[in-house]
């Protein structure tokens, strides 16, 4: 999520100088730029690149101009320090970037319309059973039981699939950079996909009660980076509870919460 300066919508013209802010994963970025062309949809900026180590944001990155919440989303950065960004209109879900490991794989269409009303079946299959942490205060007896029970099982699997020589049966992504929202995700896969594509979805999330969601969605965008071989894949979620729905809204705002206060500290101290 990236942050400029109060600059209305009718300031803002070719030149107008901008502090930008963005989060790249777990790091924040603050620097300068200027608008260097403008239309009533989309927007060109031109960063004031000082640090040679800067990378650019993400394609997927929000900007914002603060004073009236117009959002930008940025569309193509490969002439950074110069991005292009489009304006975002009727956004329902806030989305946060972080560093977040996603397991996924792609499923027939077959096997969606056979077991689109009861996706159980498609996450054991795929990842076997979530693993839920209890808080420490609601840990009994039985509870603990049951974490060593879940534990023995993980690892009879793990010795399953060295012994067998088997590969997982799903990709993973970690170290890398997510963008995810109640309504979506978007994250870094090693395959390419088709627009239209099912996948099964894993992601964990840092919080204290629940680290894992399970839930299928629908490719809606694919963009190949620099890097040979990554997808950039932006995916829409069409079976996922609303407790797990409601779960990732919190990690939402918990996210959103240590960018403000991060960004908060760096006002404080120019």
């Amino acid at each position: 999520m990236e942050f400029i300066d109060e600059q209305t919508q009718a300031e803002l013209k070719s030149g107008t100088g901008l502090d930008i802010g963005f989060i790249c994963g777990n790091k924040v970025i603050n620097t300068r730029g200027h608008v260097k062309d403008l239309s009533d949809e989309t927007i060109a900026i031109e960063f004031a690149v000082d640090d040679k180590e800067m990378t650019p944001p993400p394609v997927g990155t929000d900007i914002y101009v603060s004073s009236n919440s117009i959002c930008y989303n940025i569309t193509d950065s490969k002439d950074f320090p110069e991005v292009k960004a489009t304006k975002v209109r009727g956004r329902k879900h806030i989305r946060v970037d972080n560093i977040l490991k996603v397991d996924y794989k792609k499923i027939s269409q077959e096997d969606y319309k056979k077991y689109k009303d009861r996706p159980i079946i498609i996450y054991k299959s795929i990842f076997g059973d979530p693993f839920k942490v209890p808080e420490i205060e609601e840990v009994n007896l039985k509870l603990l039981y049951e974490l060593i029970y879940q534990t023995n099982l993980k690892m009879d699997r793990i010795l399953d699939i060295l012994e067998s020589g088997r590969t997982e049966k799903y990709a993973v992504s970690e170290n890398e950079n997510v963008n995810i929202s109640g309504a979506g995700i978007r994250f870094v896969a090693d395959q390419a996909f088709s627009i239209g594509d099912i996948i099964a979805i894993r992601i964990f999330l840092p919080l204290a009660t629940q680290t894992q969601i399970d839930v299928l969605g629908e490719v809606r965008k694919v963009i190949e980076p620099e890097r040979k071989g990554k997808y950039c894949i932006a995916v829409k979620f069409i079976e996922l509870s609303e407790d797990d729905r409601e779960m990732i809204i919190k990690y939402v705002f918990k996210r959103q919460r240590e960018i403000l206060r991060l960004t908060s500290d760096y006002t404080e101290t120019i």
